[in-house]
């Protein structure tokens, strides 16, 4: 494990290359496995080159689009840790929202990674389950984990509830990532081709970008887009 000392060793070999790296972040990560020895693979999961890769396009694209500025707020779906996410977009927004069934994950993104930041939001819940008032001025919801869970247009959708919660939360925008690696068991919905995976759209939805990206188990699918008004 590395303590204080190994990481000024770190600090030095990276910074011969880049001098904008955040070291009190890659230590807090590191402590994290140490103190959480049983999230280590999933932690360093996040920040793999898969989810690295993904992520970063999605994001570059986001802001391509100049959908954001310093007054947005962002919900994040199955948010996981937020690991790349939040650094990518807590400096340009108002808030971000993180939004995860599993409670460790949640409790180590708000207390040990970024317990420095006062802008974000944390709840432990299933997003199919409940509607929250946080919802109704949100700018950008994002969900990279769209293969972990029903269609997008299942979310709170009529005649189940009288007041469909897209409509709701319209107009606002949408990042989505699904994936066809049908091998990986949590993984209830992938989709074959983008085109599925539009057909999993709410109905309200207009696409202002899709892309493919290649990942070394498969196909990551991306939509980002508008959600009108009905």
């Amino acid at each position: 494990m590395i303590d204080r000392e190994d990481l000024g060793l770190l600090k030095n070999i990276l910074s011969l290359h880049n001098d904008n790296v955040d070291f009190e972040f890659l230590y807090k990560v590191l402590t994290v496995t140490k103190d959480y020895p049983t999230e280590q693979e999933t932690l360093f999961d996040s920040f793999s080159n898969n989810q690295f890769n993904a992520k970063l396009a999605l994001v570059d694209s986001i802001k391509k689009l100049n959908i954001l500025t310093k007054e947005s707020k962002i919900v994040i779906f199955g948010s996981w840790y937020g690991s790349i996410l939040i650094p990518a977009f807590y400096k340009d927004v108002k808030k971000i929202i993180l939004v995860d069934m599993d409670s460790k994950v949640i409790d180590i993104a708000k207390n040990r990674l970024f317990n420095h930041l006062t802008n974000i939001e944390y709840f432990v819940s299933d997003i199919f389950e409940e509607f929250k008032d946080q919802y109704l001025d949100t700018d950008l919801f994002i969900n990279t984990s769209c293969e972990h869970m029903l269609p997008m247009k299942e979310w709170g959708p009529w005649p189940k509830y009288a007041n469909p919660w897209w409509g709701r939360v319209s107009p606002s925008h949408f990042a989505f990532q699904s994936n066809d690696m049908f091998d990986i068991p949590t993984h209830i919905n992938c989709v074959h081709t983008i085109e599925q995976f539009k057909s999993q759209l709410p109905s309200n939805a207009s696409v202002l970008h899709e892309e493919e990206i290649d990942d070394t188990r498969g196909v990551r699918f991306t939509l980002i887009g508008k959600l009108c008004e009905e």
